[in-house]
């Protein structure tokens, strides 16, 4: 019996079946066939059909996972949604978010200019050492320790930080992602990320050069891909959080797929990747994602308990991010 995390990323990838190749033709399933291959009951299908969310669980990648699936209904068309996902218009539908901007081409300074700080945030990060508070790498831990303590030093060095993750990342890929600078240990984000990618089984046989794009990115491509790139800062759990956030796109047909990558995160959690597919119905669109955020809270002793827990409570927030979406785009 195939695993609902298997069966969401199925969608995902049929939903956006492009392929470099000639390849044997798939028709992207319609969305009760997925509702149904999730092992929805009658009465959860029903209650996608009306608008309410269901969620699945998902297994971990990593001890540092925090995994989730959800289901549901917008009245907006797949095309109209992804092209506003894409866009960033989506970006404030989560009340934690403060600003953001796009980060154009290889990126520059002036991609940062509405970035600001308060003078708390910049003792924080002046005050950065190795350690599960702040997501660092050496480097910029004595980048940050050589300012002095100057606020608007602090916020420079912020910006030129984020700015070097972009580039580094959009030049290499998860080869570019830095290390976080535990303190007598790493946490590698770009191995959490891997594993999340390359658990997305259904891409290999509905759409392996997608799969490709989330492993071996910026090499690989695939025809009608669009991307952006965004930072945003977040207040989560009265903490200041600088994002980066990478959106691929690509639509087939009717549907489309829409991967998100959270490249880095400066505190509370490392960073987040989630698949969606968005497919068209008679009412709208229906909406299947699985999400993957990774936190080494939940690492260690009392782990899985940690992580069901968390799981939960991620599942939680982000219904009340994507009903705020509803909203946005008139749903």
């Amino acid at each position: 019996m195939m695993h609902r995390r298997q069966v969401l990323v199925l969608l995902a990838a049929g939903a956006a079946r492009v392929c470099t190749a000639p390849s044997v033709a798939h028709a992207a399933p319609s969305a009760e066939q997925v509702l149904n291959d999730m092992q929805l009951s009658a009465e959860d299908r029903q209650k996608v059909s009306k608008g309410e969310f269901v969620t699945a669980s998902v297994p971990a990648v990593s001890d540092r996972d925090l995994s989730f699936a959800i289901a549901f209904l917008v009245k907006t068309s797949p095309h109209a949604l992804g092209k506003q996902a894409m866009s960033g218009n989506l970006v404030t539908a989560d009340a934690q978010v403060q600003s953001w901007g796009e980060i154009k081409g290889a990126g520059s300074p002036a991609d940062f200019e509405k970035l600001k700080i308060t003078a708390d945030e910049a003792k924080a990060l002046a005050a950065a050492k190795p350690g599960d508070a702040l997501n660092l790498s050496a480097a910029e831990i004595a980048a940050f320790a050589g300012t002095g303590g100057k606020p608007d030093a602090i916020l420079d060095t912020l910006k030129k930080m984020l700015l070097a993750r972009h580039q580094a990342y959009r030049t290499s890929g998860l080869a570019g992602i830095a290390p976080y600078d535990r303190g007598g240990r790493t946490t590698d984000h770009a191995s959490d990320l891997r594993k999340a990618s390359e658990a997305a089984a259904g891409f290999k046989k509905y759409l392996p050069a997608f799969q490709a794009v989330l492993l071996g990115y910026p090499k690989a491509t695939v025809p009608q891909m669009r991307e952006n790139f965004y930072w945003v800062k977040s207040i989560i759990e009265g903490k200041a959080t600088y994002i980066l956030t990478h959106l691929v796109g690509t639509p087939d047909g009717g549907a489309y797929a829409l991967a998100r990558r959270q490249y880095y995160a400066s505190t509370n959690y490392n960073g987040e990747q989630s698949v969606a597919g968005f497919l068209p119905v008679a009412d709208g669109t229906v909406v299947v994602l699985t999400s993957h955020a990774f936190t080494d809270q939940v690492a260690g002793f009392g782990g899985s308990m940690k992580r069901s827990i968390g799981s939960s409570m991620m599942a939680k927030k982000m219904r009340e991010i994507f009903e705020a979406g509803r909203k946005k785009v008139g749903a």
